[in-house]
């Protein structure tokens, strides 16, 4: 084949029938495999051939002049068909045979709905209980302190557009609604609108998170990709509630409240992309860093306004392996989520780039995805940023299902641009020059239609498209059936392409360790720093380039935090906070030591205290959750706080390790307004506070504490 690369980068070439990556090479074989050098692990070498199986009917075909695409497009259905299960459901991949919410979910999003939508809804209802989305993995016992579930909702939506299928409708919808209920009384900050929760699928805590963080902060943190998230949720309930001629008014008030709460509290003008998270329990700041996931998600639900979607794609930091999961990374983390890229996020990136018609960005997207494949010769999990390659990440799973599914969108979302709307199928392709002249999909099954799409040239605009022959939209009718030819022919005049934000790898100072002693703070030191800026309750406050700090010893209403400024202004994560002031302690349990709470037995709990002075106040409460470790099960302790009978909001308090009941840590907090005198704080199990594993709800409470807010 050709000589001339049809990408070329600093680290690989693309060519239309091989990967070339300095001794490494994967080359399309006479039958349409592919045979690959690349080691087979870490420290072994080895060539290996991988070669196509007969893939089922039903998946369309694919033809084109670019034989690598041809062979990574079999290779993805054919991983596709080994991913799915004895119970006609999709596993997560090679090393995850479970199905999970968010991996199943973001790749119906990407390309299922549109090729197997049955088994998509399998899939789907797998992850179904009481009538509600399954939150399945995360952070001190799942949901809320993960609280990203609701992306099923935007497969959902996927499925109903690529089927029609009315009882679908009805019946994802009721699930959705029930689901978001919950969500808005446990994850929804009702002061601002915003959602509490992990970042979406980044649910390794060490791994985008400063380590002083507990799970109850992330909890109490508000995510930019699950944010997202529910933006999009929120749309989708509104076009539902369209499809069935019901009222859909409050979806869109609710969508158009969180995409304005979004937009004000996540951006940051000076570097033209969104923050990836709010932390801190009373008083939040926005981690400066980009979150892949949460970009992509703001472009393709609309979230972003348009100048703002044009600012990302030129801003978001890429490098030359693809886009960055998280950037700058966390010193000494192994690659996972940190110091990674995930292909389905590339795939995501990618397809919010050719929504903007950007062909640099496609390209990159495109070459990114096909190195990792030929390769590897499967669809890895990830692979390390710097490097490219899948061994040293903690796992990288073969045939991981939502890379699969990012691979097969790379073809229909991108280079076929198809976009599934309510009353049809409409095509916008995007194909960068070089990347072929021809490329065709036959027995692509649409509701009752059965398709071939024929693309002829480059570009990002259809000049001439005919619909059997005859001149036409490039688009099928929802309600076109049986067998039909659709020609597109483009303009050649090239897609829209500005300069990509390409960086080298970065990594931020460590987080200092701020402590109190007496009156003054005092902090760690760490390598690079150029000075530390302290953080009174919440504001910027003194640059200081030494590690200690003399306070007004009659200051005691204030939080304060250290942050880290590195000689290229990229700042650490905040430090803990610390408050002089003791917290106004109530203690409960008498003899025992504590309460316990449980969903079956003694589910409430009432405890008195007493204010001296009026003024506002931040209560949480001393508690103990030993049902299992921080990483696994969904039993995180749920109530509802009422003060003097009145409804607050909720109290809660994940897991803190397996059977350690006498590890006793602080809840969730609320915020509270109180009047001198008695008040009495309940803590109710409240039918929303049912937790995911739905029987065992329960802590050791120890103590309720006040603290004083300025």
């Amino acid at each position: 084949m050709g000589q001339t690369p049809i990408y070329h980068s600093n680290k690989f070439d693309i060519y239309a029938d091989r990967v070339v990556e300095g001794a490494y090479t994967a080359q399309v074989t006479a039958n349409g495999g592919i045979q690959s050098n690349y080691p087979i692990s870490e420290n072994a070498a080895g060539e290996r051939t991988w070669s196509p199986e007969t893939t089922s009917d039903r998946f369309p075909r694919l033809e084109s002049d670019l034989p690598l695409a041809n062979a990574l497009y079999t290779l993805s259905l054919n991983e596709l068909e080994k991913d799915k299960r004895e119970d006609g459901a999709f596993s997560a991949g090679a090393d995850w045979p479970g199905v999970w919410t968010r991996d199943i979910s973001y790749s119906i999003f990407l390309s299922l709905a549109m090729i197997d939508p049955e088994a998509a809804k399998k899939s789907l209802m797998a992850k179904v209980r009481r009538d509600r989305i399954v939150q399945d993995t995360g952070t001190g016992g799942s949901w809320p302190v993960s609280s990203d579930r609701e992306c099923w909702a935007l497969a959902a939506w996927q499925i109903y557009l690529a089927t029609g299928d009315r009882n679908w409708l009805t019946e994802s919808y009721s699930i959705i609604r029930n689901s978001i209920t919950d969500d808005e009384a446990v994850a929804v900050d009702p002061h601002d609108g915003l959602v509490r929760g992990e970042t979406s699928f980044l649910d390794w805590r060490d791994q985008t998170h400063p380590r002083w963080m507990q799970p109850v902060d992330i909890y109490e943190s508000k995510s930019l990709s699950t944010n997202a998230v529910f933006y999009g949720v929120y749309r989708v309930l509104a076009a539902m509630a369209k499809e069935q001629n019901l009222p859909g008014t409050l979806w869109e008030q609710k969508a158009d409240h969180l995409q304005q709460a979004i937009n004000a509290k996540f951006w940051i003008p000076e570097r033209g992309f969104y923050g990836e998270y709010l932390y801190g329990p009373v008083w939040q700041n926005l981690s400066p860093r980009s979150d892949a996931l949460g970009q992509a998600l703001a472009i393709l639900t609309g979230l972003a306004p348009a100048e703002r979607q044009k600012a990302l794609l030129a801003s978001v930091p890429v490098m030359d392996y693809g886009i960055p999961t998280v950037y700058p990374q966390i010193p000494d983390m192994r690659p996972y989520h940190n110091r990674s890229v995930w292909p389905f996020v590339q795939a995501l990136w990618s397809m919010a780039a050719a929504d903007h018609k950007d062909e640099a960005a496609v390209a990159q997207g495109l070459a990114v995805i096909y190195r990792a494949g030929a390769l590897f010769l499967t669809n890895k999990e990830n692979f390390v940023l710097e490097t490219g390659t899948p061994y040293g990440t903690a796992i990288s799973s073969d045939r991981q299902l939502w890379s699969v599914a990012g691979n097969l969108a790379m073809t229909y979302r991108v280079l076929f641009g198809m976009r599934m709307e309510t009353d049809g199928l409409r095509f916008s392709p995007v194909l960068p020059e070089g990347w072929g002249q021809h490329r065709s999909l036959t027995g692509f099954h649409y509701r009752e239609a059965v398709l071939s799409i024929e693309i002829k040239g480059n570009g990002a605009h259809v000049k001439h498209a005919t619909l059997d022959g005859k001149p036409s939209l490039p688009f099928i009718p929802a309600g076109l059936k049986g067998a039909h030819t659709l020609v597109l022919e483009l303009d050649d005049k090239g897609a829209t392409s500005q300069r990509m934000n390409l960086v080298e790898d970065a990594i931020t100072p460590e987080t200092p360790k701020l402590e109190l002693s007496g009156s003054e703070l005092h902090w760690t030191s760490a390598d690079g720093v150029d000075h530390y800026q302290v953080y009174r309750n919440g504001q910027p406050w003194q640059k200081l380039s030494g590690t200690t700090l003399k306070l007004d010893p009659s200051d005691t209403r204030a939080d304060y935090q250290i942050e880290a400024i590195g000689s290229t202004s990229i700042p650490s994560f905040l430090s803990a906070p610390v408050n002089p002031a003791p917290s106004q302690t109530v203690r409960i349990g008498g003899e025992a030591g504590y309460v316990e709470t449980r969903q079956d037995i003694m589910p409430d709990t009432e405890v008195g205290f007493d204010v001296d002075h009026s003024g506002k106040f931040y209560l949480t409460v001393e508690y103990a959750n030993g049902n299992d470790s921080i990483e696994n099960n969904s039993k995180c302790a749920i109530r509802t706080l009422y003060i003097d009978g009145k409804r607050i909001g909720p109290i809660v308090m994940p897991q803190r390790g397996k059977d350690e009941w006498d590890n006793y840590g602080r809840s969730s907090g609320q915020a509270l307004t109180l009047a001198p005198g008695h008040h009495t704080a309940a803590l109710k199990f409240e039918p929303e506070d049912t937790n995911m594993d739905g029987k065992i709800n329960t802590a050791r409470l120890r103590a309720v504490m006040l603290d004083r807010l300025p």
